[in-house]
């Protein structure tokens, strides 16, 4: 394995790792909406989630290109 794969597969768990915690506290705080019934919380905390998904998935391809 080369330097570029190295680079790419640790690039993409990078990714992965930041997409999983921005999905997480995307989570917590759509709930936390739901909970003090704060729309505009639940609709930020819903498209962190999402964000940190496409993040997460765009990580595992980086990685999964480079093997």
């Amino acid at each position: 394995m080369g330097d570029k794969d190295k680079k790419a597969k640790r690039k993409g768990a990078e990714h992965e790792v930041k997409g999983t915690k921005k999905e997480v506290e995307g989570k917590v705080e759509k709930e936390v909406g739901k909970v003090t019934d704060d729309r505009s919380k639940q609709a930020k905390g819903a498209a962190k989630e999402a964000a940190g998904k496409v993040q997460k998935k765009a990580g595992e391809a980086t990685r999964k290109s480079a093997d």
